[in-house]
């Protein structure tokens, strides 16, 4: 089983980065940086819960299906984030594979959105402990 803290961690650390890349202008990398803490905050959550991951190589729609399946379907505990996941991924696919330039604006706006589920779930995870 693969440690859920190292996941929480880093997904701490790309908020920070994002937060970073967000004050300094660099909205493109805000919104990838904000997208990965999500992402790494939710494989923490998911290991922390017992369903964890059973490969090494995690993937983007795997961990958006199980967190949907698990965290807001079956147990409406974090409906409230339906679609986040899945909605900042093509942000970030849009802030780095394409010639559109992320607006400070959308930026800010993820970002907050970001922090909140950050709080939330590593209150969460912390809570299991």
């Amino acid at each position: 089983m693969q440690d859920y803290s190292i996941f929480l961690k880093k997904g701490h650390e790309s908020l920070f980065v994002a937060q970073h890349a967000y004050d300094k202008a660099c909205y493109n990398s805000c919104i990838n940086r904000a997208y990965y803490s999500i992402f790494q905050v939710t494989i923490a959550l998911l290991i922390k819960s017992g369903n964890g991951p059973k490969s090494k190589k995690i993937g983007h729609d795997w961990v958006q299906s199980e967190f949907s399946r698990i965290f807001i379907i079956r147990s409406k505990k974090f409906a409230h984030f339906k679609g986040l996941l899945n909605q900042t991924q093509e942000l970030r696919n849009t802030a780095d594979y394409s010639s559109i330039e992320i607006n400070k604006k959308k930026a800010k706006r993820v970002l907050e959105k970001t922090e909140i589920f950050v709080e939330q779930l590593s209150k969460e995870i912390n809570h299991e402990s």
